[in-house]
């Protein structure tokens, strides 16, 4: 799934081809993409400038004025600049045709939406609406994650929550606690002030340098220009269960936490005890 980074990267590739350019075409395939009717998702998009882009969490934002899109990948989705215009079908999903040439594919949105919002009502979308903060915001600080991890719960369930923060995933996750020195099945309300702040600032470290290489790719994501991303090269736990640690050379482990299939390096990440572990 595109997480904070990749979902950065393909906002700012569709700023780069398409801001401030008119819709000539809009076309949806599938009824259950969007949320009003595929002939009112062309007429309200089709003559407007697309004026920027944004991203809330992992959901990226189209701002045509009167109208903004909440793009969604999920898990396959993508979005990719298209040589002309070909018509939406089980692979691109939505199409939009912009003045002087840009043709943009969202394709593979078989779990993912190209939702239509009123300006002043974007916040009501009931993924925005429950977000925590940005890891880039002035309000994510460690004093934040201190009082978010006042919880007994998993420290890595609580960073995967996007209500606690907004745009982290499995892959990230596992780096930050790696860089951190923290398990994460460690219980929040157990970790001291040094690894909080750890924490934080691997958190934003992680995230911009894996924006700087735009993003993972391991199977579906590419950027809008089609290239894969760079950030899988510097990946240090995730996905190398059974690879040497780059730190202590102790094999990586796989295990299960917060339902997710996690990894971490048994030496560099001390297992919790009975009274600091869920």
């Amino acid at each position: 799934m595109p997480e904070l980074p990749e979902t950065t990267v393909i906002s700012e590739d569709v700023r780069r081809l398409a801001a401030g350019r008119r819709v000539v075409r809009a076309e949806v395939f599938r009824p259950d993409v969007t949320n009003v009717p595929p002939r009112e998702f062309s007429g309200r998009l089709r003559g407007r400038v697309l004026k920027g882009t944004g991203r809330r969490g992992k959901v990226i934002l189209l701002d045509f004025g009167g109208v903004v899109g909440l793009v969604h990948l999920v898990i396959s989705g993508r979005v990719l600049r298209l040589p002309a215009w070909t018509g939406p079908d089980r692979v691109n999903t939505a199409v939009l045709e912009f003045e002087g040439g840009p043709v943009l594919s969202f394709a593979k949105l078989w779990l993912g939406y190209f939702h239509l919002y009123e300006p002043d009502r974007v916040e009501e979308h009931p993924l925005l609406a429950r977000l925590g903060p940005d890891p880039f915001s002035e309000d994510f600080t460690p004093g934040y994650l201190a009082r978010a991890f006042r919880r007994r719960a998993a420290v890595k369930g609580l960073l995967l929550d996007q209500s606690v923060v907004a745009g982290l995933g499995n892959i990230y996750v596992d780096e930050v606690l790696f860089a951190a020195r923290v398990h994460p099945r460690r219980r929040a309300d157990t970790l001291s002030e040094r690894e909080i702040r750890a924490i934080h600032a691997a958190t934003r470290d992680i995230l911009r340098r894996a924006i700087e290489l735009r993003g993972t790719t391991f199977d579906s994501y590419h950027d809008a220009f089609g290239e894969s991303g760079g950030y899988q090269r510097e990946l240090k736990v995730f996905a190398r269960a059974g690879e040497p640690c780059p730190s202590c050379g102790s094999p990586i482990a796989k295990l299960k936490v917060a339902g997710r299939g996690t990894h971490v390096c048994p030496a560099c990440q001390s297992p919790p005890t009975a009274a600091s572990g869920v």
